[in-house]
């Protein structure tokens, strides 16, 4: 996946727009970090308040998801997927596997900003992004934290970190 897409940067101007709180997170997080691996699922965690399940609905209205009660909305990872175009599949967590002693707050407040076409957005830290996947731990996620791990290796050695 291409992070110029025009429709992946709409999204993420949307989302902007209607000031919704949330962090990438998933393999779009790990690409951001340097590790090129995407399979076509865009992963967020979002806040999880009434206000920002309203401004993520708002948002969503540009994808024609008008309708839906985003305030009762039950989010099941793997399971409450929305498709934005592009064949681009979203899933919308309000939790993190891994990260149960952090809160969204202390979790974005660490969060990797990246700017794109001038929007900017919160990535979820390398380290709680290892945290996450060593927690989840399917076999790709195994892979992740292994190049993960060789990034912050770099990263310190180049003086980055």
């Amino acid at each position: 996946m291409d992070i110029f897409d025009e429709d992946l940067v709409n999204f993420w101007k949307s989302l902007s727009g209607n000031e919704v709180k949330y962090l990438m997170v998933g393999d779009m997080a790990t690409h951001i970090h340097g590790f090129k691996r995407f399979e076509g699922i865009l992963h967020i965690w979002i806040k999880d308040e009434i206000q920002n399940r309203k401004n993520l609905g708002s948002a969503m209205k540009i994808f024609g998801y008008e309708d839906l009660s985003w305030e009762e909305m039950q989010f099941i990872p793997g399971w409450t997927n929305f498709y934005i175009s592009n064949g681009i599949v979203l899933d919308i967590l309000i939790s993190m596997k891994g990260l149960e002693g952090l809160s969204f707050d202390e979790c974005h407040r660490f969060a990797t900003i990246a700017e794109i076409e001038n929007v900017k957005i919160p990535f979820l830290h390398i380290n709680h992004l290892i945290a996450n996947k060593k927690a989840v731990n399917r076999p790709k996620d195994q892979i992740d934290v292994i190049e993960l791990e060789k990034i912050k290796i770099l990263r310190k050695e180049m003086g980055l970190d």
